[in-house]
Order: structure tokens, then sequence, then C-alpha cells
């Protein structure tokens, strides 16, 4: 009975070092997490601009195949635009660039050129260079098959 009554008169609860001590580790955890997290962001939305692009050259190349006709992807580098004829115009991602390596006889203007898909899946080839808040990421349309593929190198 004794022993009850000595806890008893203990309180129950942290002290304010343990609490000092736990909000320390908090503070620091979050901010080691911070620049992860706000890169993070970034590579996601790079990652979903590569991977909307590639599914408008693949659609497109299928497209060619399918209507046994060219077909070509459009990019405009300046307006961060691309569209053909079985892709609505869609916009890359705020602060996203580009820079396009493509086939002289696909260029519609000084900052617009494209990838042409053949029916026959050859295409005129090229690269397109993207890149967000220093990351950078590239996809290679092969010529002899028309493939599309994202790689460090072209």
């Amino acid at each position: 009975m004794a022993a009850t009554q000595a806890r008893a008169g203990m309180s129950a609860g942290f002290t304010l070092v343990e609490m000092l001590a736990v909000l320390v580790i908090v503070a620091l955890t979050a901010a080691a997490a911070m620049p992860l997290l706000s890169r993070g962001a970034g590579g996601v939305s790079l990652d979903a601009a590569v991977s909307e692009i590639a599914s408008a050259l693949r659609a497109t190349r299928a497209a060619a195949i399918l209507q046994n006709r060219a077909m070509t992807l459009r990019i405009d580098v300046d307006r961060r635009s691309f569209s053909s004829d079985v892709m609505p115009p869609r916009v890359f991602a705020a602060g996203l660039q580009a820079k396009l390596t493509y086939a002289a006889a696909t260029r519609t203007s000084a900052t617009e050129g494209g990838f042409r898909f053949f029916p026959d899946g050859s295409s005129t080839g090229g690269d397109l260079s993207l890149e967000l808040n220093g990351r950078q990421a590239r996809l290679c349309v092969e010529w002899l098959t028309g493939t599309v593929r994202s790689a460090a190198t072209c």
C-alpha cells in the first residue's frame, strides 16, 4: 500500500526537457526533408511531361501505321506546346525548357519542328531534351524503327 501512495504523489507526464528534445528532433527532421520534398515535386513534373510527350509520339506513330499515311507530331519550343493530327494541342508544364533536334524537313518555323512518322513505322528521327529545375530528361526517336525511348544520350 505504501508503494501505491508513493506513485500517487508523483505526477504523470513529460518534463519540459523531454518535450524540448522531441521538438528539436522534429524540427531537424523537417529541415532535412524539405529540400528532398521540394526537389521531388519538380522531378515528378518532369517525369510526367516526358511520359506525356512519349505517349503523344507513340500515338502519332501508331496512327500513321493504322491510317497508312505520314503524320507529324509538331513541337513549338517557344510556346512550350505540342500537337498532331491525332493529339489535341497540349502545353508543357510551367518552367519546363525544351530543346529539339530534328530533321530539317519537319521544320515549320524558327521555333517549331517535329517528328514525322511514316506508314511503315519509320520516322525522321531526332531527340527532345527537357529541363526543369536543373533536372534533365531526353526522349529519342529512332529514324529506322520510329521507336520512342527515354535515354541519357541518343
